[in-house]
């Protein structure tokens, strides 16, 4: 179930950042810090570590080019003044997934999505509405034991250890790339 869930994310980035390619910078490669904080405030912020080249980011733009043509019937993307706001509605499982999202750049090393959700019906018969925000961040160089496309997920409630995995070798391995 992690892993769909990582792949749902995944696709869900890719999508948008997919739509920004040509109109956006792309992002520096190196090592990014990801910082998702869920809807529910019970529960603490999500954050991700993920090792970036220009081959990875290529990678990820191209599986959300090829996750919305297959998942979404409306992709509606548009650039407001240095801002991407996208309006979905894709199929995700049983469920019809309509997202409104709002994605800011500060050029090539940051960024801030905020995301509204809505699940019909709910996603595994529990949530029908979310929102979430993402901030992301260049740090500088990926360290020594980190190669383009890992991830690394920080400990948390949900998750007691941290996870690593490759998101190259993922997106491979469901055969999408």
């Amino acid at each position: 179930m992690y892993r769909v869930g990582v792949l749902w994310s995944v696709a869900m980035l890719a999508v948008a950042l997919a739509a920004v390619a040509a109109d956006y910078p792309k992002r520096k490669p190196g090592l990014w810090e990801i910082t998702r904080s869920p809807t529910n405030p019970k529960y603490p912020p999500q954050v991700q570590r993920i090792c970036l080249d220009a081959a990875t980011d290529a990678m990820l733009y191209q599986y959300g080019e090829g996750a919305s043509r297959k998942m979404c019937s409306k992709m509606d993307m548009r650039n407001q003044g240095g801002t991407l706001v996208t309006d979905s509605t894709c199929s995700f499982g049983q469920s019809q997934v309509t997202t409104h999202s709002v994605m800011s750049f500060s050029g090539d090393s940051a960024y801030h999505t905020d995301s509204n959700v809505h699940y019909d019906p709910p996603l595994l018969g529990k949530t029908s509405e979310s929102h979430s925000s993402q901030d992301a961040k260049w740090l500088g160089a990926c360290p020594a034991d980190m190669k383009p496309g890992d991830i690394v997920t920080q400990a948390s409630p949900m998750s007691p250890a941290p996870i690593r995995m490759n998101i190259r070798d993922m997106l491979k391995d469901s055969g999408a790339q």
